[in-house]
């Protein structure tokens, strides 16, 4: 699992991070919210452990523009508050679960094993603007049929949709969906993305994928 640690208390983000490479898993840890934010728009993460106080931003605040970005990747709030109105605020701003300090490291990975099966169950598709990617099918579900996708080509979108709303390298591209790192010779971003656009637009009407220029791109559904 790709796994990012929120967390401005350095011991207890160090020990997860140890605790998850002894598991087989990659972490990365980020200090404040506004670091969160920049790191979800580079990676694809499979699960966020977000601290509710952290300078910049605070995790309630991080966990609701993610949600508003259209990011629906799990997210773990962790915190000392146990009110239950804390419990009702955070799941409300979209969190997944939430966990109190002091906690274990058996309680984090059952808890994200937990979240993980939910979210695999009940995600079926996403959604842009009036059609959807069926992660079933593997095609994009419309009013009166299907597009039909190559394996790249979907998970080119899967990571768009993952990431609705944020600027992506063409270096992350490159390394999060054909796991590669990037050359100015190559051109399988290019030619994926060209094929991709024109399935979509020839369809749909619509320009879905934009360009920053010197930066990235951007996938827009609204």
């Amino acid at each position: 699992m790709e796994i990012l640690i929120a967390e401005d208390e350095r011991p207890i983000a160090e020990s997860l991070k140890k605790n998850f490479l002894a598991e087989g898993h990659h972490a990365i840890i980020v200090e404040d919210g506004e670091e969160v934010l920049n790191s979800v728009s580079k990676i694809l993460y499979d699960v966020i452990l977000l601290d509710w106080r952290m300078p910049k931003l605070s995790g309630l605040e991080v966990c609701k523009k993610l949600r508003a970005f259209g990011n629906c990747t799990p997210i773990i709030l962790l915190t000392a508050l146990n009110d239950i109105s804390n419990k009702v605020e955070a799941l409300n701003a979209g969190a997944d679960d939430y966990i109190t300090k002091p906690f274990s490291f058996d309680e984090i990975m059952a808890r994200i094993n937990a979240v993980l099966r939910r979210f695999q169950q009940t995600t079926t598709y996403l959604p842009f603007g009036d059609f959807a990617l069926n992660l079933i099918t593997r095609s994009v579900e419309l009013p009166n049929g299907q597009i039909k996708l190559s394996e790249k080509e979907f998970e080119l979108l899967r990571f768009f949709l993952l990431n609705k709303g944020a600027i992506i390298s063409r270096e992350s591209l490159c390394e999060k969906v054909w796991s590669l790192k990037c050359t100015p010779m190559t051109n399988i971003v290019e030619v994926t993305l060209k094929n991709l656009r024109k399935k979509l637009e020839s369809v749909t009407k619509r320009s879905f994928i934009k360009t920053i220029y010197g930066e990235g791109y951007i996938f827009i559904a609204d």
